[in-house]
């Protein structure tokens, strides 16, 4: 009975012209994705996925330049904050002080605040997502403003532990 009314609405949906990729035509016959959840499919072959994605940037040529087409076109040369301050004086101060930090705002002292903006889309172009940590500075350190980022690849936090966070959130 449940096979027939599913053929039927596979029939009648191909007459009024249904979705596509809910046809059984010859092309898709063989076409079985799997129904798993996607944080199941990510906890089994996520890190392997990520590994993957990494030596094909590293080793082809199309996906390095895919990547950076994407990053290019995401952040370009980064995106700039603007002040809505009135007064001139203090938006001046505030704004050296900003072009001071954004020079030492990375903690690894690779680049500056916008190439890690371009860091952090490269990031999220392979893995998916990356992670910043502030990483508040004593006084003493002759900084600027006392405070650096800290990129963090996705590969830092145990899936396993981001899977139990994430089942044991509240509803």
């Amino acid at each position: 009975m449940l096979a027939s009314l599913t053929a039927f609405r596979r029939r009648v949906g191909a007459f009024i012209g249904g979705f596509e990729a809910g046809l059984a035509n010859r092309r898709l016959k063989g076409f079985q994705p799997s129904r798993a959840h996607l944080n199941t499919l990510i906890a089994a072959a996520g890190p392997d996925i990520t590994a993957r994605a990494r030596w094909l940037i590293r080793n082809n040529g199309y996906a390095a330049n895919a990547i950076e087409s994407w990053a290019g076109n995401v952040v370009g040369a980064g995106i700039k904050p603007s002040s809505l301050i009135k007064d001139t004086g203090v938006k001046a101060q505030v704004q050296k002080l900003w072009l001071d930090w954004t020079d030492e705002a990375d903690a690894e002292g690779f680049t500056d605040f916008y190439g890690l903006q371009r860091r952090a889309a490269r990031e999220v172009f392979i893995a998916g997502e990356v992670f910043f940590r502030f990483r508040p500075r004593r006084p003493q350190d002759g900084l600027t403003v006392p405070l650096q980022l800290q990129m963090l690849p996705s590969e830092m936090l145990p899936l396993m532990r981001a899977n139990i966070c994430a089942s044991s959130a509240p509803m």
